[in-house]
């Protein structure tokens, strides 16, 4: 359990919001506070605008503070022109940078060969446990594995696009990454059963060469030289039979 819980942990991640609520609601605050400020300047000189018009005798201040005050306002229009032709900018290029919806190629080329890495060893755990007859609970880790793997490679290649919820491709993805793992998981199985086939008949051939056919041998060479069967604990016969019960139960088991 803690193993399978191990592998598929990376899955829990949809079950937390990426931004605590405390946080977006403090970011939400930043907007407001620059608007304000920008509002309550402007306010401010209209007010001093006005005393100015008003109060003011010397007409060589008057109008030092009504320049000062346009030339504010001017500066203040060009600094936010040139703050929005920056974010534009700088969203343009974040755009180009980014790769398969994520920040950049290096990212992703990142995050796309841990997911290989974790689907070749899970396929190659799968290929072991399958071939050496290991118990269910093994080849569900295993089949885990690439199940996951499956997920975030096909995530990585085609989740780029937020057209739709959030659960309708999380629910997509799933779907194709569960129909893929029993894709690979026949697949493996398969290809496990023809290498066991040509194991079980190497080892037959590795048999007939070592123990069935030096046992037959030995018995005729020394019934030629002789002339008389050879005095030993079994017979041609038994040894034949033993020999036909091998070959039988190998056919039987493949």
């Amino acid at each position: 359990m803690v193993a399978f819980f191990v592998v598929t942990m990376s899955l829990l991640h949809i079950f937390f919001p990426p931004f605590s609520n405390e946080y977006v609601a403090h970011r939400k605050t930043y907007k407001p506070i620059i608007r304000k400020r920008d509002s309550t300047n402007l306010a401010l000189l209209e007010q001093f605008t006005d005393k100015i018009t008003t109060q003011a005798k010397d007409s060589v201040v008057t109008e030092l503070s009504k320049q000062l005050i346009l030339e504010y306002k001017n500066h203040l229009d060009k600094a936010n022109l040139r703050l929005q032709q920056y974010t534009k900018i700088k969203n343009e290029l974040v755009q180009a940078q980014s790769f398969r919806g994520r920040s950049s190629f290096r990212f992703w080329i990142f995050m796309f060969g841990l997911t290989t890495l974790s689907l070749f060893f899970s396929c190659k755990s799968l290929f072991d446990d399958l071939s050496k007859g290991s118990s269910y609970r093994f080849q569900l880790l295993s089949l885990s594995g690439i199940f996951v793997s499956l997920f975030w490679i096909t995530h990585l290649l085609f989740q780029t696009e937020k057209d739709f919820e959030q659960n309708t491709y999380v629910f997509a993805i799933l779907l194709v990454a569960l129909l893929a793992s029993i894709f690979t998981y026949f697949l493996i199985k398969n290809y496990t059963y023809k290498d066991d086939i040509i194991l079980r008949q190497l080892s037959l051939i590795d048999r007939i060469k070592t123990i069935h056919y030096p046992k037959v041998a030995i018995k005729a060479l020394y019934s030629e030289r002789n002339d008389k069967a050879m005095l030993s604990t079994d017979t041609v016969r038994e040894n034949a039979d033993a020999f036909d019960d091998d070959i039988v139960n190998t056919l039987k088991e493949i």
